[in-house]
């Protein structure tokens, strides 16, 4: 589960995302997930998704595709993750999504969908591996010392000039 920008990487999620069946075990999966992340939102405290199941049968899918729909990944022609689903999202799900956009609306904050697999880490600091995960869905750099710099270079108020100048 990449977060690519090739024109090649582009066009294998779109054409994944184009015929992702949303119905089944899978709508439902997504339909639990967020009707679980909603219900929490006024809460201090927001529980994780664990997704299992055997080898093969479409866990790491899953999860990429909730991640796209979870922030409506755009494309260049100006279709959507969501406006692409092949026969439409459930309605559930698609309510589900729609509500999701107006809290973050109301909030002022951007939907952010960390999603990754510690495959692509050191199972030996599974902290670390969870922590750039997260740091690089926010738009930061994965890698912990690099991220504090950069949240130095916030607080002082230099981060901004800094990538102008770059």
């Amino acid at each position: 589960i990449t977060d690519t920008s090739d024109a090649k990487a582009r066009a294998e999620l779109r054409a994944e995302i184009e015929t992702f069946v949303c119905d089944g075990q899978f709508g439902d999966a997504l339909q639990r997930i967020l009707d679980r992340y909603l219900a929490n939102l006024g809460t201090p405290r927001q529980d994780s998704a664990w997704i299992s199941g055997f080898f093969g049968s479409g866990k790491s899918h899953l999860l990429k595709m909730l991640t796209h729909l979870w922030v409506n990944t755009a494309f260049e022609d100006g279709s959507t993750a969501r406006t692409l689903i092949r026969g439409g999202l459930p309605d559930e799900v698609d309510a589900q999504l729609r509500e999701l956009d107006t809290q973050a609306r109301r909030t002022g904050k951007q939907a952010v969908a960390a999603a990754g697999s510690l495959l692509g880490g050191s199972v030996d600091y599974v902290r670390a591996t969870v922590l750039s995960v997260l740091l690089r869905a926010c738009g930061w750099p994965d890698q912990y010392p690099q991220a504090m710099f950069c949240f130095w270079l916030r607080e002082q108020r230099l981060l901004e000039t800094l990538r102008a100048s770059v």
